[in-house]
């Protein structure tokens, strides 16, 4: 399916593939700081070519609606799951969007999620 993708998702993708590369180095020697280099760079590659290709869709989103809708998220389900405020921000875009569906690798997001009548994709795989 193609997969909406805002400027936060770019965001929080290329900023996890890059913290990657930040714990790799760390734990690896400095020999095999240029496989991590090509490792990142492909990953990063990928990313734009799925932009590319037309997988992943550049969409944009009033972020003021959305943080207000996040606070409304906030208080109607955080003291009950315990949800953070930028997995209510993904939730709200996802409503504000009017997606069909979300998909997440988070159990508490899916929670909020389904709570707010979204179909939810869970992809626990790691």
């Amino acid at each position: 399916p193609r997969l909406l993708f805002l400027p936060l998702h770019g965001l929080e993708v290329t900023n996890a593939i890059r913290q990657r590369t930040f714990h790799l180095r760390r734990t690896f020697g400095a020999g095999q700081r240029a496989a991590i280099a090509r490792e990142r760079d492909a990953a990063l590659a990928r990313i734009d070519h799925w932009l590319a290709r037309g997988w992943l869709i550049e969409a944009a989103a009033d972020c003021e609606e959305a943080l207000l809708r996040a606070q409304s998220l906030s208080e109607r389900h955080t003291e009950r799951l315990g949800c953070r405020g930028f997995d209510l921000l993904h939730v709200a875009l996802a409503l504000d969007l009017e997606c069909e569906a979300l998909l997440t690798a988070d159990r508490i997001q899916a929670d909020v999620a389904r709570a707010e009548r979204l179909r939810v994709t869970l992809n626990t795989n790691k």
